[in-house]
């Protein structure tokens, strides 16, 4: 039997058994992840609370010493659809995801670490689930802001989660 580590990955994605800690695992040894210098620094036990940091580095920045506007997009990406599909499928709903639209206020230049907080709400959660349950599918925006060292919020995001129903 050869030991595919892609497969073994994938399989445990899907999984309600999923730990917090080794979706974290798995998303801090993703490449593009390591390329823009993103890393999830906590996973709460119930998928309701992550905390990402994305580095400020040469790699990821523009000749005005900012953070590039794809890394800080990267960052906003996939978070809320990951959160919002394991927090449903521990409770036996399973779905296909993505994020349908992103939109990004960049408020000012990031040139150091930014810190972005994703929340989801029992009340957002419980939308969710009313949607699947009615419509087969679920489509609705959360937001979440990116914070700097000096404390000031440097970017704001939209992200539109789109679940269906498998």
């Amino acid at each position: 039997m050869i030991w595919n580590p892609v497969h073994y990955f994938l399989k445990r994605y899907h999984s309600p058994s999923l730990r917090p800690n080794e979706l974290k695992r798995m998303l801090n040894l993703w490449l593009p992840f390591i390329l823009n210098r993103i890393k999830i620094q906590s996973i709460s036990n119930d998928f309701t609370k992550i905390h990402v940091l994305l580095k400020h580095s040469f790699w990821n920045r523009n000749p005005n010493k900012s953070v590039w506007g794809g890394s800080i997009a990267s960052v906003l990406d996939p978070f809320f659809p990951i959160m919002i599909k394991q927090t449903v499928l521990r409770k036996g709903i399973h779905t296909d995801f993505f994020s349908k639209a992103v939109n990004v206020d960049f408020i000012k230049q990031v040139q150091s670490n930014i810190l972005f907080q994703f929340i989801i709400t029992n009340t957002e959660i419980a939308k969710v689930e009313t949607a699947l349950q009615k419509n087969g599918k679920y489509e609705g925006w959360h937001s979440v802001s990116g914070i700097d060292s000096n404390e000031n919020v440097c970017v704001k995001g939209k992200i539109q989660v789109y679940l269906r129903k498998r």
